[in-house]
């Protein structure tokens, strides 16, 4: 745990290059973005130039920040039960031998349906308010958070498991204090892709059934036109996705201490 516990402090340690590359990237995109609109590559309805999106932002931002709230609160509540409903899963598969069998080939069979395709049942089991669109989101990131729990806590060390074994711990033990120590680290790659995909299917909700949040404000926008507008929403799901990313990868630090043993410090 403690190289696991370096390399993610690795991860966090800024460095000049860390920074300055990702802004000099996007430093280019908005010149050539600029550039394309300054001379009519594209027309102004299609790709309006940044400041007219800067201009909207700063216009309608409490607006705006309505909408994202709304959002961030859906995708939170989607997040969050489809990690608790995952990791639930996940820990069933790998203490039952038979839960294993049972439940994991018809988790893959579902995967294989369209998860579009259902959202049409989603209206008509939950509505058209919060709970289909939290439901949706919770189709599409259980799978990836299933999976990767599943996988991290099934490859324990043999060695670390024969010697739970010879010390006569109980499988409760073996579980919390040497499975999910070592499946941390793929427990959160699976949160990080199952978040992604809970901020997809909330804004594909929001496309469809809501009258308030940021998918709704882009689809409204796009129907007249009002291209800055939606790239303006669109700017506003990214700060979206930061919040979440940033909370979940302070519980992810948090819990790398807990179980290294060094959260005090």
């Amino acid at each position: 745990m403690d190289f696991i516990l370096n390399q993610l402090r690795n991860r966090a340690e800024l460095s000049p290059r860390r920074i300055i590359l990702p802004l000099l990237f996007l430093s280019c995109v908005i010149y050539l973005w600029q550039y394309a609109v300054d001379q009519k590559v594209v027309p102004v309805i299609i790709l309006p130039p940044p400041m007219d999106v800067v201009h909207v932002i700063t216009q309608n931002r409490d607006f705006m920040i309505g909408h994202a709230v709304s959002t961030l609160y859906e995708c939170f509540i989607a997040f969050l039960c489809a990690t608790l409903l995952g990791l639930s899963v996940s820990s069933l598969i790998t203490i039952s031998y038979i839960a294993r069998k049972a439940v994991y080939p018809n988790l893959v069979l579902f995967q294989l349906i369209p998860v579009i395709a259902l959202a049409p049942l989603f209206i008509l089991w939950f509505g058209v308010g919060t709970e289909a669109r939290v439901a949706y989101g919770i189709c599409l990131a259980i799978f990836p958070i299933v999976v990767s729990s599943s996988t991290g806590l099934l490859n324990t060390g043999d060695t670390y498991l024969k010697l739970c074994s010879s010390l006569t711990a109980s499988r409760w033990q073996t579980f919390s204090q040497v499975r999910l120590p070592f499946a941390l680290p793929l427990i959160f790659t699976g949160l990080r892709i199952g978040l992604t995909l809970t901020i997809i299917g909330v804004v594909v909700g929001e496309f469809v059934t809501a009258q308030q949040g940021i998918g709704y404000l882009i689809s409204f926008a796009a129907s007249g036109l009002e291209t800055a507008i939606a790239l303006a929403a669109i700017s506003f799901l990214l700060f979206v996705g930061l919040i979440l990313f940033t909370g979940l990868v302070v519980v992810e630090f948090t819990l790398l201490r807990m179980f290294s043993g060094q959260s005090g410090q």
